[in-house]
């Protein structure tokens, strides 16, 4: 939905809300994997767009079972309690199949599937969906929290939840809610349980870290990464794609660095919660204000 003069205001509020990045503090604690860099082997090739009629596209992900693709919207302001938030369905090409195919939320955000549960985090409850009936199971409220961002399944169960507003990381299991970290300052946003350890990206302090389940050990696999939105991994071991939510696409390995794929800033394009299908070697971007899902194949150089 394109901007109009009466909607300036507010969208101008709702920019500095979500993006609210500074300068990143010096490090001074914690561990730095310092990689090493090489020449970009990698590339963005554009594939398909969606129809510019989603509203605010916030996060996105693939279903490989039933072969589609889910859309939270926020629906114009990400962190007020509404009631106006959807989940989208569209095709693996890009096909809006049902634009308010589960409605009832108020600004969802990032979403995992177990089975067939589809979770997303909105504002304060993560809410289960059933995706064969497109339906919500329940909403299961987070007590002291209040900007609930990013979901991503764990071991035996387990969903990890970010709250950017709080600076923590729950974890909910069997239905019960604790705190995994409750001092992670600098606005915790993506999430990713890979390898045993658990990956984060922060928009305010703009780096991208990795957390040991034991210990909560941190160690920055890459800094200076914008405002931090999405985490997904890539077919090639240890390398991940993460955006910028400001409008930029980042590669990132021990090997090869930090890598800018894909800068759309001077266009005024968000890159949001992103998702990449691993068969196709596709990356789903949601564009947040621009109200599209975008499309790009990842290839070598």
């Amino acid at each position: 939905m394109k901007t109009t003069t009466k909607y300036l205001f507010p969208v101008i509020v709702i920019f500095i809300l979500f993006n609210c990045n500074s300068k990143k503090p010096e490090n001074t604690s914690e561990n730095t994997e310092t990689p090493s860099t090489v020449e970009a082997k990698y590339a963005l090739k554009k594939i398909w767009a969606t129809d510019t009629i989603l509203k605010t596209p916030e996060s996105v992900i693939y279903d490989k079972a039933r072969k589609a693709i889910y859309v939270s919207n926020v629906n114009q302001n990400p962190w007020e309690k509404d009631g106006n938030g959807f989940i989208s369905k569209i095709s693996a090409s890009g096909e809006i199949i049902e634009l308010e195919w589960v409605t009832g939320m108020s600004g969802p955000k990032g979403m995992a599937i177990v089975g067939n549960t589809l979770y997303a985090a909105d504002i304060d409850e993560l809410v289960s969906i059933d995706i064969e009936k497109g339906t919500i199971i329940s909403k299961l409220k987070i007590d002291g929290a209040s900007g609930l961002n990013d979901v991503t399944p764990g071991e035996h169960g387990k969903i990890y939840i970010s709250d950017s507003n709080e600076g923590k990381i729950f974890q909910v299991e069997n239905g019960e809610v604790s705190v995994f970290h409750a001092d992670a300052p600098g606005r915790p946003n993506g999430l990713l349980m890979d390898q045993g350890k658990l990956l984060v990206a922060f928009s305010k302090a703009s780096e991208f870290v990795s957390y040991n389940l034991n210990s909560l050990e941190k160690k920055v696999i890459a800094e200076q990464i914008g405002a931090g939105d999405g985490i997904t991994p890539t077919n090639e071991p240890d390398t991940y794609l993460v955006s910028d939510w400001n409008g930029e696409i980042f590669i990132i390995s021990k090997m090869m660095g930090k890598q800018s794929l894909l800068n759309t800033k001077q266009e005024s394009k968000n890159t949001a919660d992103i998702w990449f299908i691993p068969e196709e070697n596709l990356l789903l971007i949601p564009t947040f204000f621009d109200n599209r899902v975008v499309a790009y194949k990842l290839v070598k150089e």
